[in-house]
């Protein structure tokens, strides 16, 4: 009888954690739970004829564990090439393997397939979602599970590759990662202008000129308003102001601008 586990008992691993990976999370082991829940299908068939090892491996894969989850089906596949060979003895091996892997997994996840996707596809799906449109609704969810379904050949090349992998997958990614970044700032910077709106109450009469404060700034340079409250935005969360109170703080002062008749 083949010692092998089974394509599908591996995938059912697979589809585990694109279920859950991200939703399971607390302070304490972070994704653990996930980690080691995912991984049941598994252990349960690799150490079918050794319950006490089953134990051991169950209490390894609690342990923390935390990166992006995006790529977590990598680590998985290396954990499973390696102990699906040699059990219960490789789980210290994995363990460090683990800790290891998963601080540069978490850099590189999460500006590949977070930072800049959401950046990209999350303001142009808001901004259509403003507009009235559920394409944007459907772009939102398309994204989102087409980023998931990237844990599939990253599942496959920790399966196939082991940990050797990780350096050429890092070196190979870092254009792209600098070429998408460049084109993430492009988007959010066109849409700075379309999305905020700070209209001025001023409207500027001589003779037969009739000029609103839109049209006069405009000409300056347009879209300047937006523009500077972005960046004020920005100087908040440089100067490490939390978020939440820099948008109490835009509330408050729209709404006062708004009654002094300054913004309409």
């Amino acid at each position: 009888m083949s010692n092998e586990v089974s394509k599908k008992t591996k995938n059912r691993v697979l589809f585990r954690w694109m279920l859950n990976g991200g939703a399971s999370l607390n302070y304490e082991k972070m994704m653990g739970l996930a980690y080691c829940y995912s991984m049941i299908p598994f252990l349960r068939e690799n150490y079918k004829d050794d319950p006490e090892g089953m134990k051991q491996a169950v209490k390894t894969h609690l342990q923390f564990f935390n990166t992006s989850p995006y790529v977590a089906p990598y680590v998985m596949g290396v954990n499973m090439g390696i102990e699906e060979v040699e059990k219960k003895s490789a789980l210290d091996t994995i363990a460090a393997l683990k800790t290891g892997l998963m601080g540069p997994l978490a850099g590189l996840g999460d500006s590949i397939f977070v930072v800049i996707p959401w950046t990209i596809f999350g303001a142009i799906a808001a901004n259509m979602a403003l507009e009235g449109s559920v394409v944007g609704i459907a772009i939102w969810i398309i994204v989102t599970w087409l980023l998931k379904a990237l844990g599939i050949p990253f599942f496959k090349a920790g399966l196939k590759s082991g940990t050797s992998l990780l350096t050429s997958i890092e070196t190979k990614l870092k254009a792209i990662t600098e070429s998408v970044a460049v084109l993430g700032l492009m988007v959010v910077g066109a849409l700075v202008p379309t999305v905020i709106k700070a209209n001025l109450d001023f409207t500027f009469k001589q003779g037969d000129l009739k000029m609103t404060g839109d049209d006069i700034l405009n000409q300056i340079m347009p879209g300047l308003i937006p523009a500077l409250l972005v960046f004020a935005v920005y100087y908040l969360l440089g100067k490490k102001v939390k978020p939440i109170y820099i948008i109490l703080l835009v509330m408050a002062l729209s709404v006062i601008l708004y009654v002094c008749g300054i913004l309409k």
